[in-house]
This record gives structure tokens, C-alpha cells and sequence, in this order.
């Protein structure tokens, strides 16, 4: 934590102070000190210090005074320090001398160091290029926003799911770039945005220019890091507050699935494809291990193949854990002949339960909350016609939610035609303690309650050498939410602590 104290004879702890160079920037506590390690083993500068200050409304940031050195550029050592650092420990303001201050004792004398210009407007940095300025003009205009900093995060400043899309429309309409959506959760400012795209021009063969599905939430720490596997349709925004639950030293990845017309062209169509496209993004970061894989929903069935394809690989599975992923016996029918009819009254049964089902839900909607299901209608209803005849948004077409659609019947699909086998090792199943066959919770809006039995919950022990289960706050959808998550997160770590026997 950063506090100094010392041991007392009677047991107790004497609080003594903090650590001079531990700060708290954005929620986590850092050393100023591995930064400036960082600077100095880039060979680009002669000297570096970092020091963190408040702007004019509280909030700290980081300057980095430096010392130039021979062959030393800004942009250079930027990219440097974030190929090695997370964005929340890279310097917002960049500080040249020809020589620091020095106290009698012959040591840096950060009293003395000037007060950089921009620190009344810490917060904002302006464009450097003509390619971060037009960036920075499309970002105002679709988040109705008067300023955006290139290094300004998109989803902190109101950027969204639906809004990436429409982000990513917008940029190759107005400038031409061919980049994915799912560009904008691994590369969310703008600086990284454009630095990725200007790398991927000059090295395009490089891998990790190249990544499309592997999105970075906590890059810092040395403790294993842990793989989540999103849901069909699921994108690394649910399960960003989930990360910072976890421990502060916790790295946590996910991967998320296509949420782009071209990706989902070129994407497996399988389980054991998904799967190994997971494996090969992963292993661009971390090619040796070991792995702490778990998935959400069908991301759980994803993350279940990972884990036995890298166990046949010879790698290490650190921790297999499912996020309410529920597997359910697959019941296999003869096909149909003259002769064999016997399964055609089952098939019937199940059309006929599924149409009963939906009439009722249409008419509890109906009866119960009329406005929230002529608003549903109309909606739906709007969705299909842009679809059939797309809109224009401000010079891009209007992009709806029906990619999320088609990304989670991709892995429905991929499941339906998937075969477990058992995987030789431990797994962890987290199992949501609600569930709903309908939920809104913003309109309160709540759907036939369902309950998942013990002999459901224990399934995985038929493909698994040990299961460990648990369940934890919430309904599926909202088990990462802080309000539900944070007991699940201090038992999920628990696992991840653990070292060999």
C-alpha cells in the first residue's frame, strides 16, 4: 500500500508515513521510481525524473522532466513507455532541461524543477498531427463534446458500445482507414489509436499491430494474467469495473468477440477455430505462459476448448473458470424416415412450448407495461427499416444494434455443433444466483423467473478431473457489477493466487 510502520511489542502497528515516491493516479497506486527505470533503459535520454502535481480541479497527473539525450525523440519514447507501461503511468506533459537543479548533496532537487505551462490545462492535450487533429474532430462531433485530448480514453468520456461502431463508420467515411471495430477497446485514446494505425503502415506483417479480439483492461503487475472470454455479442466494457475489483498487481485481458460486418465474414465458425484464434492473439503477449482462462456465458464453452487445446500443446493452464456458462444435455434424434417417426412428437412439442412461451411473454409485456412494449415495437420495428433502407448519420449510414445479434448467433451456432470432451484439470464454475428469461431493470421490466437445479450445476463434472462451484450475487448479466461483484471478485482472486503444491 505505500504506508511505512513498524511492529510494536504489543502486536500492534505503528503508522510512521508513506513511501516519498508512491502516488495515487486514477485509482492506482504507483512508483514514480519504476517509471523512471522505465525512461532510463530506453537509451533516449541522459537524465529523467517523474513527478506527479494536481491540475486547477484536483485531479492528479503525471510530468516527466527529462535531460535529452543524443538520439532522443517525444513520440519515440512515448511509444516506448506504452509498449512497457499501462496508459495511466505513461507522463501527460513532457518537461525538457538542459540540466536539473541539484541540492547541496548533490541529488535532484524537485523542489526546484519549473512548473510546466500546461498544468492549468493538464487534462487536455492537443492534436500533434494532421491525423490526430481530423480524429479528434470526428470524436467531438459524435460525442456532442467541445474538447477531446488524444489522451482521452473514448469510453470515459461517454463513448459506448454502439457509439465504437458508429465511430468506425464515421473515420472510414471521412478518412479512408481501413480499421476494425474492435480497434477502438484495444487502442481507446486517441494517441494509440493513430499510433497503432501509422506501426500497422510501416511493419504491417508485425503481429501485435495486427491483433483484432485480444483487448488489454489492467496491464500492470506480475501476477498471472487472467483471460476473459466474452459472451456472443459481449464486448470488454462488462467486465471493465469487474477488473478493478480484482487486485491492483491483477493483469486481466479479454477477448472479445467480432462486432464488425468484415470480421465476422473471416471469423471460425467453430468452437475449436474460435478457440485457436483466441490461443494465437494471446500468445502474441504471452507465448509461454502460464494461462488464467475464463469465459462468460458461451464464452465459458470458448475458454473450455482454449484450456484443452493448450493443455495438448504442452502449456500450462494457471486456472479454468466458468462465468455462468451452463451446459445442457444435448438429446440426439434419429433423422426421419417412413419408418421412424417417433421423434417428430417431440420436435412438434418443443415449437409448440417455445410459441406458447412467446405469446405469454408478448401479452404479460402488453398488459403489464403497455408503454415499454409499443416503445420495444417501434424500436424493433425502426431497426428492421434501417436495416432494409439504412439511414444517413451525419454523411455515414446509421448503424443499429444487430451486430451484437449476429455475433452472439455466431457462437450459438459454433456451440450447437460442439462436442465436449474432458479436459485433465481443475475447473472453477461460478454460478449467477438469478435468472431470467426476460430482464430489463432500467424500465423494471422482469420475465418468468428461472431456476438452475443442482444436477444442471454439476454437469461440468462429467468433463472435468475436479469441479469447484460457486454461487455468486446477481443475475447473469450483472454478476460483475460492483454492487454484486465484489465478493465474487475476492474469491475469483483467491484462485488466481494460488501457487503450485
Amino acid at each position: 500500500t505505500g504506508d511505512i510502520g513498524r511492529w510494536l511489542p504489543d502486536g500492534n502497528i505503528e503508522f510512521l508515513g508513506r513511501k516519498d515516491e508512491q502516488v495515487k493516479i486514477r485509482g492506482y497506486r504507483i512508483e514514480l521510481g519504476e517509471i523512471e527505470n522505465v525512461l532510463q533503459q530506453s537509451g533516449l535520454i541522459a537524465q529523467g525524473v517523474v513527478v506527479a502535481q494536481e491540475d486547477n480541479i484536483g485531479s492528479k497527473f503525471l510530468i516527466s522532466y527529462i535531460v535529452p539525450g543524443p538520439k532522443y525523440n517525444k513520440d519515440t519514447i512515448v511509444s516506448y513507455l506504452r509498449g512497457r507501461l499501462p496508459e495511466y503511468m505513461i507522463p501527460s506533459v513532457w518537461v525538457e532541461l538542459k540540466e536539473f537543479p541539484l541540492t547541496s548533496n548533490g541529488k535532484i532537487d524537485k523542489k526546484r524543477l519549473p512548473v510546466p505551462d500546461q498544468i492549468s490545462a493538464i487534462k487536455y492535450v492537443a492534436p500533434r498531427n494532421e491525423l490526430e487533429a481530423k480524429m479528434t474532430e470526428i470524436w467531438k462531433e459524435l460525442l456532442s463534446i467541445k474538447q477531446v485530448g488524444i489522451f482521452d480514453n473514448f469510453f470515459d468520456i461517454g463513448g459506448h458500445s454502439l457509439y465504437a461502431i458508429r465511430l468506425v463508420a464515421a473515420i472510414r467515411k471521412k478518412m479512408q482507414m481501413d480499421i476494425s471495430v474492435n480497434e477502438v477497446f484495444i487502442y481507446p485514446t486517441i494517441a494509440s489509436f493513430v499510433g497503432n494505425f501509422i506501426e500497422k503502415i510501416k511493419n504491417p506483417s508485425m503481429l501485435a499491430v495486427n491483433v483484432k479480439y485480444i483487448v488489454p483492461i489492467k496491464t500492470a503487475g506480475n501476477k498471472v494474467p487472467l483471460y476473459i472470454v466474452a459472451g456472443g455479442g459481449g464486448t470488454a466494457l462488462r467486465f471493465k469495473k469487474f477488473a478493478e475489483l480484482l487486485d491492483a498487481d491483477q493483469p486481466v485481458y479479454v477477448l472479445q468477440p467480432p462486432i464488425d460486418h468484415r470480421d465476422i465474414k473471416d471469423f471460425p465458425t467453430t468452437i475449436e477455430g474460435i478457440a485457436n484464434k483466441f490461443i494465437e492473439e494471446m500468445s502474441i503477449y504471452n507465448p509461454h505462459g502460464p494461462y488464467a482462462l475464463s469465459g462468460h456465458c458461451l464464452g465459458g464453452i470458448i475458454a473450455f476448448e482454449m484450456a484443452r487445446q493448450l493443455d495438448a500443446a504442452g502449456k500450462k493452464v494457471h486456472l479454468l473458470a466458468m462465468f455462468d456458462t451452463i451446459v445442457r444435455k444435448k438429446i440426439q434424434t434419429a433423422p426421419g424416415t417412413f419408418k421412424n417417426l417417433y421423434h417428430v412428437p417431440l420436435i412438434t412439442r418443443r415449437l409448440i412450448s417455445k410459441f406458447i412461451l412467446k405469446v405469454n411473454f408478448e401479452t404479460f409485456l402488453f398488459t403489464k407495461h403497455t408503454q415499454q412494449s409499443i416503445r420495444y415495437k417501434i424500436n424493433t420495428f425502426r431497426l428492421l427499416v434501417e436495416k432494409i433502407s439504412p439511414k444517413k448519420l451525419n454523411g455515414t449510414e446509421a448503424v443499429g444494434l444487430e451486430i451484437f445479434d449476429e455475433s452472439a448467433d455466431l457462437y450459438i451456432a459454433a456451440n450447437r455443433e460442439y462436442k465436449l470432451s474432458a479436459y485433465n484439470g481443475e475447473l472453477i464454475a461460478f454460478y449467477a444466483k438469478d435468472h431470467y428469461f426476460f430482464l430489463d431493470k432500467n424500465k423494471h421490466v422482469g420475465y418468468k423467473k428461472l431456476y438452475i437445479d443442482e444436477t444442471t450445476k454439476n454437469m461440468w463434472k462429467e468433463y472435468s478431473s475436479a469441479v469447484s462451484i460457486h454461487e455468486v450475487k446477481g443475475e447473469h448479466s450483472e454478476i460483475f457489477d460492483p454492487l454484486n461483484g465484489t465478493e465474487f471478485a475476492v474469491t475469483l482472486q483467491q484462485y488466481l493466487n494460488r501457487t503450485e503444491k
